[in-house]
């Protein structure tokens, strides 16, 4: 019903010249039914919209249909099986930059090939950097047995186990030499004093420590800090704690605040907490002179 009314007041307006709007009212509403031409706005906001959507509509038009669009080869083609052609410039397209004719497959063969070429190559003789400070990790573990002298930071520790070691067996000054050998960048303590040569053999484990202190001297450090972590589960190093931290820093020739100590069981668990072996771990910090 309604769009035949408005069907015959559009027939009425295009006879007469009349305007596009036909007010008529609905009785059933009580209100005014504006009939219009969909395609007269009747805003100024679309006015604009449809100035707007107009404009865009023409420029992708002419943008699509202009030459940089499409190759001259595919716009004088109308067959289906032409390439869609980019509506973007050449220089902006993004292009492969690989092709099956230089890929290669990637194999453990050659993996190996490349790393072996890449180990052969000469290591640079060039000085080490002078670094403002350098920091280094050491480790060491040694199996207790009976009736062995259990010496810890060169103190002799009163208890029925000992460490069987190459030299004395001494733990704690191990990791320390380890640590400063690895903040300066050299082997580590069983390549510089291998257990193989008789001469380290019961070796007192100071000398070590010695040895590491003068290689750093050398390279021009000192020490800035260390902290060091005894575990074994016995005996109790609470007795032994100052005097073995005293000749600690006698041996690195380090003022006492610099130098820390902690002792820590292993909950018995494993070898450590059974009392069969007994471990260190040490950090330190060296400071350039």
């Amino acid at each position: 019903m309604l769009i035949s009314k408005a069907l015959k007041a559009s027939m009425i307006e295009q006879k007469h010249g009349l305007s596009s709007v036909d007010s008529k009212t609905d009785d059933s509403k009580g209100n005014i039914e504006r009939w219009r031409d969909p395609a007269i706005p009747t805003t100024y906001d679309q006015s604009r919209s449809s100035i707007f959507s107009s404009v865009a509509m023409a420029s992708s038009t002419a943008f699509l249909s202009s030459p940089v669009a499409a190759p001259k080869s595919a716009r004088s083609s109308p067959s289906l099986s032409t390439p869609f052609a980019s509506p973007f410039p050449r220089s902006l397209r993004i292009q492969p930059r690989a092709s099956p004719s230089n890929l290669r497959p990637l194999t453990v063969a050659a993996s190996v090939q490349v790393g072996q070429q890449e180990a052969a190559k000469p290591i640079s003789s060039s000085p080490p950097p002078s670094l403002p400070f350098r920091v280094g990790h050491g480790f060491d573990l040694h199996r207790l047995e009976p009736n062995l002298p259990l010496i810890i930071g060169g103190i002799d520790i009163p208890h029925d186990r000992g460490c069987e070691a190459h030299s004395d067996g001494d733990v704690l000054l191990h990791c320390v030499t380890d640590a400063i050998l690895g903040a300066l960048g050299l082997p580590d303590i069983g390549q510089i004093f291998p257990d193989s040569d008789p001469k380290w053999k019961g070796a007192a484990s100071w000398v070590f420590v010695k040895e590491s202190v003068k290689l750093m001297h050398e390279a021009g450090y000192e020490l800035g800090n260390l902290d060091a972590t005894l575990i074994l589960q016995r005996p109790k190093l609470s007795p032994h704690k100052e005097a073995i931290r005293e000749n600690l820093c006698n041996l690195l020739g380090a003022h006492p605040s610099v130098v820390n100590l902690k002792a820590k069981t292993h909950e018995k668990v494993d070898s450590l907490g059974e009392n069969r072996s007994i471990a260190a771990h040490t950090v330190v910090l060296l400071v350039r002179k």
